[in-house]
């Protein structure tokens, strides 16, 4: 074995110590853990079967507080993951099991391991990629040996031969190649923050325009005394022309450094978005309009511009003044002259916060005009038809003409601010020079010093009301976009199950022990659409068991579609006792989807842009195998959409949705029916599934339905 084999060799942490190995790897990589100490998979519950333990391990890292991220690659790009993974829990099949390794970080084309001791070690990321892509290259590599002795090939290029081969086999094959590990979408952002180690990036940027600004300053010193003084020759010019060509490879590193954080910054902002966005209430998400989420989202892309490059700037800007004061003590002005740019930069905050409140005005006249726009679009043909022509000008016309004013008003304060704040001060700078240089008390290399401090202090400003334009637009985005990024960090980490759910196959419907026992136990329920509100449901005391029929009737308001809502884990009960196969909410999380489907009202159930299988197998893994668009097609054949396949020229991967192919309501209600069968679960509930199908096409349906579906619960009006 060679070095870096006995090194991975040592750092190889058995499946039975994945609680261990994780708590260890999230301390190496500074993550908060918010665990327990277990130090041994309950192998009662998961065993050490790959698939199995993954699902562990994701559970364990969630309750955790902190994120475990399954990851695959192509055999050709396995070392390209490996030096961006960290950290990650890598497994390793070895041994007729599963080995983990904890990859903390690299440098270079070296990997830092953690060994089952805790220490650190370092091997080679080609000696990492070879343990994980082995079991499908050794196979290879007992076909190809002999046919390169066959061919003649040396012995020292058997080796690049062998592996150019094995990489042109597996170009198409896949491998599992771990877990990438990551603060929880739940955690503060400036724990993110943290973990990404923004502030010492932040601190290198803010070092290197320091350093930039320092040789700027030498030079300006330099070539401004030569010139007053009357000695300026060859050498002087020489001198300052090196200090200027120093600037350049700081600007390069200053400009690198600014686009590896926007880069880093962005993404979080993006995954932070993300996990926002289908984090949010689906009650909260139905009562927003159309238009207003339109707006939120829009501000959201906003923020992380001006969050980004007003940042950045501001940055900069803060550096050169910081220095720019210093100059100016030291220059002609002395004190004076600093304490002027104290206040002159006060001056600056006011004139700042006065044109941030104009755009918050012109913000929410956008918005408005945006959120009506949407509105207006949606209810097109109605207004057309029902709304006078004269009327409905007139209000169109009074929101522009406001949205018109509030632009105006923001655009002359932001011309004033951005030419008043700089321009300004090189006015009041050059005349608090004056005074030094007509009594002659300063010296020329000290009216240098004070100019250069001047000028400074100008392109800081400069860069500071930019700076406080795009800061003050992001507090104004945060307002209307902060619904999106809170919504993870409602959960709080670490609150997760207790108890790690019972795992068993998706969509399995046979027979199982225990059957009799209750599939959906609630007791006392209590739900309210907002906290203020009366209660929409109240002490609803429900048992459906295995194989049961149900029909649910009420008039329009009682509740049927809350409690549906409820049963099938789309909202969360204010009060009493809900089980899903004895087992309640926050131990089933996100799983509970798995057991308990609903297919929802018309209304409120959507055809995405997609193909056809997507929309019909959204319930199950995805990209789907031979065997689901088998069984997308034998459930559409069953409920009477076969003869659409047929005229679909691309059958299930057909476009569908707005910019796809239109489907009638009566296809789309079969699609939603289909989509909810589909998804296999223990429990289906039907919320007015049935209402736009004729009376042949709703036997056929039904028909399909009780042949499909476990347990049933059927809502309509009576």
């Amino acid at each position: 074995m060679t070095a870096d084999e006995v090194e991975l060799e040592i750092c190889l942490w058995p499946a039975e110590r994945a609680a261990e190995a994780l708590q260890t790897l999230a301390r190496h990589a500074g993550l908060d853990w918010h665990g327990g100490d277990e130090t041994a998979v309950p192998s009662a519950q998961v065993g050490v079967e790959r698939g199995a333990l993954g699902e562990w391990i994701e559970w364990a890292a969630a309750r955790a507080g902190i994120e475990a991220e399954p990851v695959e690659s192509a055999v050709p790009a396995v070392a390209d993951l490996l030096r961006h993974a960290a950290p990650a829990l890598l497994a390793l099949p070895r041994r007729g099991g599963i080995d983990l390794v904890l990859l903390v970080g690299v440098r270079g084309q070296r990997v830092t391991l953690i060994d089952t001791d805790g220490r650190a070690r370092r091997c080679q990321v080609s000696a990492l990629r070879a343990a994980l892509c082995r079991p499908l290259e050794a196979p290879l590599a007992r076909e190809i040996d002999p046919l390169l002795e066959r061919a003649g090939v040396a012995p020292q290029r058997r080796d690049r031969a062998r592996q150019a081969m094995q990489r042109a086999r597996l170009t198409a094959e896949r491998i599992e190649v771990g877990w990438l590990l990551r603060a929880s979408a739940s955690a503060p952002m400036r724990e993110q923050f943290l973990q990404q180690r923004f502030p010492a990036q932040l601190l290198m940027l803010a070092g290197v325009l320091l350093a930039t600004v320092g040789l700027e300053i030498a030079g300006w010193r330099l070539i401004g005394a030569g010139v007053l003084d009357g000695r300026l020759d060859f050498g002087w010019l020489l001198a300052w022309a090196l200090l200027m060509l120093s600037t350049v490879p700081l600007h390069t590193l200053a400009e690198g450094i600014e686009s590896h954080l926007t880069l880093r910054a962005s993404t979080l902002f993006k995954q932070r978005l993300l996990n926002g966005t289908l984090a949010l209430d689906a009650a909260e998400v139905r009562q927003r309009g159309a238009g207003q989420w339109l707006g939120t989202v829009m501000e959201a892309q906003a923020l992380e511009s001006l969050l980004l490059n007003g940042g950045l700037s501001g940055l900069a800007a803060v550096v050169e003044l910081v220095v720019a004061g210093w100059v100016l003590s030291a220059g002609a002005g002395g004190m004076a002259h600093a304490g002027a740019l104290a206040v002159w930069l006060g001056f600056a905050v006011v004139l700042g916060v006065w044109q941030l409140r104009r755009q918050r005005v012109w913000t929410r006249q956008r918005l408005a005009m945006t959120h009506n726009l949407v509105e207006r679009m949606v209810g097109h043909r109605t207004t057309l038809a029902q709304e006078p022509a004269a009327r409905r000008d007139a209000r169109d016309d009074q929101r522009l003409m406001d949205y018109l004013a509030a632009s105006q008003t923001m655009d002359r304060g932001g011309a004033w601010q951005a030419a008043l704040v700089p321009g300004g001060w090189m006015l009041l700078g050059l005349l608090m020079l004056v005074p030094s240089y007509v009594a002659g008390q300063a010296t020329p290399g000290a009216l240098a010093v004070g100019l250069g401090g001047v000028l400074l202090a100008q392109r800081g400003l400069g860069g500071l009301s930019g700076a406080m334009a795009a800061l003050g637009g992001a507090a104004i985005a945060w307002r209307e976009a902060a619904v999106l990024f809170a919504a993870p960090s409602q959960a709080t980490p670490g609150q997760h199950a207790a108890v790690m759910p019972p795992r068993a196959p998706q969509g399995e419907v046979a027979a199982r022990a225990g059957d009799a026992a209750p599939v959906i136990d609630a007791s006392g329920l209590v739900f309210r659409h907002s906290p203020q509100g009366e209660p929409v449901l109240r002490g609803v005391d429900l048992v459906l068991r295995r194989g049961e029929r149900v029909l649910l009737e009420g008039a329009s308001g009682a509740g049927k579609s809350t409690l549906a809502a409820l049963l099938s884990g789309l909202n969360t009960p204010d009060a009493g006792l809900l089980l899903l196969r004895g087992l309640d909410r926050a131990s089933w999380g996100e799983r509970w989807q798995r057991w308990a489907t609903e297919a929802p009202q018309f209304h409120e159930n959507h055809v995405f842009g997609g193909s056809l299988a997507f929309n019909l197998l959204m319930g199950r893994e995805w990209p789907p195998s031979a065997t689901d668009l088998q069984q997308a097609a034998a459930v559409c054949e069953e409920l009477g959409l076969g003869e659409l396949l047929q005229r679909m020229p691309a059958g299930l991967q057909q476009q569908v949705g707005e910019t796809g192919w239109q489907l009638s309501h009566g296809e789309r209600s079969r699609v939603f029916l289909a989509r909810a069968l589909l998804q296999q679960a223990d429990l289906t509930i039907l919320d007015e599934s049935f209402a736009a199908l004729d009376p042949q096409t709703l036997e056929r349906c039904l028909q399909c339905v009780f042949e499909r579906t476990s347990t049933l619960m059927v809502i309509a009006h009576p």
